[in-house]
């Protein structure tokens, strides 16, 4: 968290400036047919009167905040760069949290949680405020009383659809999807300060992204050379599509790494490291040549992208190495620094479940966490001490969101609810994609990076 720390005379007057920037008011949210006027005091550069303001806060979540909340507010903090940076709370992320699952509840595209969570940024610095500091303005959105009751506007999914309500019926058939964040997010809240939304969105962007569950990307290679592509929807695990190339890679693969949406890296029977660039994958899959990027010496039985910039590789004598990739479409001068993290890493599956995160399953059916600090330095942890012996792929595409693809071909989707506390305490399977079709001999999704 920042601070600023003045001394002397000129620390009494930035204390008297700082408590007077703390009696300031939040922006109030007024609807379309409200005869009230808008609040003329804002949020903001400091909403909420400041980000530290003391005010009375409703919880968001029953039970509170988690322990991923808590990690996530930790990871936010090195990544936000407006009003919430260096701010973010785990009662924060349980706020947005709830706003994100009431968008997809209603089927609306991220866009919409992105509009959303920049309002709350700028109203509440995202705090359910359960005191009427400005006029009668409540929770989230700061809703003023024409838009409801006390308890539903501190309803962070109520007032979340009555903010959503407003949305679509300003802007018909989705036409919000292609508007400014902040022309949307002004045309719903009537605030004095309009300017003050778009600033924010940016963050509210990175929030929502590393909360909304992710739709797998996952890409396969089949025996015969051939590529495929399958999407499986992130909250209810339905398989949404499967496509397959009908080009061939030309060589045999080894290992593969899904390093972002259109961008593949295979190594090779031969120790070759090679990049493949997709071309589509909706109705087809189809891709360019692949590019060799890097002549042997790569023998790796597994590789993995951590989606922050890290490909883990695993070699047959159980050492674990770790590059950095530089670029999106990398060339051989874009996967250096290649370092050996240690041995001991007898493992018969291999996946990235986050920046610096390996998931692994042993042959004895233990599914392994480990959280990678650096050379000869790893903390691991047993989710489970057995049963898993039976999956032959693991995959992730962050958010604590595993898939096991089996012997028999079934895959099936887990659910860790805090994938880096190294516990399989909270560690759930979430049922069946598939129960079988998944005949690729290599597997890999795209992890985004959180």
């Amino acid at each position: 968290m920042k601070r600023l720390v003045p001394a002397g005379v000129n620390a009494v007057l930035a204390l008297l400036a700082i408590s007077a920037s703390l009696v300031a008011t939040p922006a109030a949210a007024k609807p379309a047919d409200s005869t009230t006027s808008p609040s003329t005091t804002a949020g903001g550069d400091s909403p909420t009167g400041g980000v530290t303001a003391a005010y009375a806060t409703a919880a968001c979540v029953g039970g509170g905040p988690t322990t991923q909340d808590t990690s996530l507010a930790s990871y936010l903090n090195t990544k936000l760069s407006g009003t919430l940076d260096g701010y973010m709370t785990a009662y924060r992320v349980s706020c947005a949290r709830k706003v994100v699952q009431a968008v997809q509840a209603r089927g609306l595209d991220q866009r919409a949680a992105v509009i959303a969570v920049t309002t709350t940024i700028v109203e509440s610095t995202i705090q359910n405020v359960a005191e009427e500091v400005d006029h009668d303005s409540l929770g989230l959105f700061q809703q003023r009383a024409s838009w409801g009751s006390r308890s539903q506007r501190l309803d962070p999914t109520w007032a979340t659809n009555a903010f959503l309500n407003k949305m679509v019926s300003i802007y018909p058939n989705n036409s919000w999807l292609s508007k400014p964040i902040g022309e949307v997010c002004q045309a719903v809240q009537v605030s004095a300060y309009p300017d003050r939304y778009q600033g924010q969105a940016a963050d509210a962007k990175i929030i929502v992204e590393a909360i909304w569950p992710p739709v797998a990307s996952v890409y396969g290679a089949l025996s015969d050379g051939r590529l495929t592509y399958s999407s499986v929807e992130g909250d209810s695990g339905r398989r949404l599509k499967t496509v397959t190339s009908t080009a061939k890679l030309g060589f045999t693969p080894v290992a593969m790494a899904t390093l972002n949406f259109n961008t593949i890296l295979f190594t090779s029977s031969a120790g070759d490291l090679y990049r493949v660039d997709v071309i589509t994958n909706n109705t087809s899959l189809s891709y360019n040549a692949p590019v060799k990027i890097k002549s042997g010496g790569w023998t790796h039985t597994n590789l993995s992208f951590d989606g922050a910039g890290n490909l883990y590789g695993l070699n047959s004598a159980g050492h674990l190495l770790r590059y950095d990739v530089t670029a999106a479409k990398p060339a051989a001068g874009n996967v250096v620094n290649g370092t050996d993290i240690g041995g001991g890493f007898v493992l018969k599956t291999f996946t990235t479940a986050g920046p610096d995160w390996i998931l692994a399953t042993a042959a004895d059916g233990r599914l392994l966490s480990y959280k990678i600090n650096g050379v000869g330095s790893w903390s691991p942890g047993e989710l489970k001490s057995s049963t898993w012996q039976g999956m032959t792929h693991l995959m992730s595409p962050g958010a604590g969101i595993y898939y096991g693809r089996t012997s028999n071909g079934a895959l099936h989707r887990y659910l860790d609810r805090d994938p880096y506390d190294r516990s399989g305490a909270d560690l759930y399977g979430q049922g069946t994609v598939d129960d079988s079709g998944w005949t690729q001999t290599l597997l890999s999704a795209h992890l985004s990076g959180r």
